[in-house]
């Protein structure tokens, strides 16, 4: 009996010191988004233990600590080493969506000049100006902006309704916007204009940063060649054009144009554009860039705020901008309405409108200023 007993207590032992040395293999994630990546990529497509160990390792190796919130090439980094690691009947489920659907696989960033919320015009940043001003600028700033908003809304009427022609209602909203300008100019001491003008600059030196760091990642997940890189700046800068060429039908079509037969348009260029790029690149850089696009897809599915390789706070650790700047909508170049309806973003930045918060990527908005 004694001896039955010791043979059941090492066999115990044994089997529960095997489990200990298989749970230390595992791969374990820190982050929970990170860990909800992993868990929605094998939920999608069923990874074998060796390629979930790989992917969990490389989230770990290129985004452990927070660092994906801060590195905007963190998903090419991850995909450059999935690409390796990753067996071919696993990346063809990956791809299978993306080829149906005919989605475009690569948008690269380019570095450019980016314009603010009204481009050429030299709009009012009424986001910025919220940062200097006192409570009876603010208040000023309001009336002026409701009394404008009135105008508009009055020429946008009367060209709607047909009695306004549309040239002549678009010189109006542009006389009307350039008078809203100075007047708004007139509120703000040279101080504050000196301090908006650096916090505009700070920005955009942010937004070039953030760009050329993920433009150096992709490059480099790739190996690409100056050819290559000189080669997708040209099919970028075709696809825009014909892209801006559509969106110019659809205005002058109205509301009475054929909205199947533009889908079907833009749906035609994206597939010219994937035929492109299969030009372009190598058999291992298309499949870099489509698990590169099947990832972004993925993080904006399974993880909270549905964003791609985030990055946030000063430690990335923290919860402050873990679910509410997507990068993915972050749009330098939107032209919002000179309208002041104030929203407070998740990031408690108080935005003119809804317009000037979603082209900041802001995910989620309350009404009013932020308290």
């Amino acid at each position: 009996m004694k001896k039955l007993s010791l043979l059941t207590i090492l066999g115990f032992l044994i089997v529960t010191g095997c489990d200990s040395m298989n749970n230390d293999n595992d791969v374990n994630l820190d982050d929970p988004e990170l860990q909800a990546l992993a868990e929605g990529l094998n939920a999608d497509i069923g990874l074998s233990k060796s390629s979930d160990d790989a992917f969990k390792d490389a989230l770990n190796r290129h985004g452990k600590d927070g660092k994906h919130r801060r590195d905007p090439g963190f998903l090419w980094k991850v995909a450059a080493d999935m690409q390796e690691r990753l067996a071919q009947d696993e990346k063809d489920k990956m791809f299978a969506w993306m080829d149906a659907n005919s989605v475009a696989f690569l948008h690269a960033p380019e570095k450019k000049d980016h314009r603010g919320p009204k481009g050429d015009k030299g709009g009012v940043d009424i986001r910025l100006m919220m940062t200097v001003l006192d409570a009876d600028q603010q208040e000023a700033l309001k009336n002026i902006m409701d009394s404008y908003r009135s105008q508009m809304d009055q020429v946008m009427s009367a060209m709607k309704n047909g009695a306004k022609d549309e040239s002549v209602a678009k010189a109006e909203i542009e006389a009307l916007e350039l008078a809203m300008k100075n007047e708004i100019d007139s509120l703000l001491t040279d101080e504050q204009k000196d301090r908006i003008d650096r916090l505009q600059a700070d920005m955009k030196q942010k937004r070039a940063d953030v760009f050329q760091s993920e433009r150096d990642a992709m490059v480099a997940a790739l190996e690409m060649t100056a050819d290559q890189e000189a080669g997708l700046e040209q099919i970028n800068q075709k696809h825009e054009g014909a892209l801006k060429a559509i969106f110019e039908e659809i205005k002058k079509a109205g509301d009475g144009g054929d909205k199947l037969a533009f889908e079907d348009k833009m749906k035609e260029l994206s597939v010219t554009r994937n035929i492109e790029l299969e030009l372009l690149f190598n058999d291992k850089q298309l499949e870099t860039i489509k698990v590169h696009a099947s990832l972004v897809m993925m993080f904006s599915k399974h993880c909270d705020g549905k964003k791609d390789g985030r990055w946030g706070g000063s430690d990335g650790k923290d919860g402050s901008s873990k679910v509410c700047i997507d990068r993915l909508k972050i749009n330098p170049d939107a032209i919002c309405p000179a309208v002041y309806d104030p929203v407070c973003g998740c990031d408690k930045v108080t935005y003119s409108n809804t317009c000037t918060a979603a082209s900041a990527g802001v995910t989620a908005i309350v009404p009013g200023v932020c308290k």
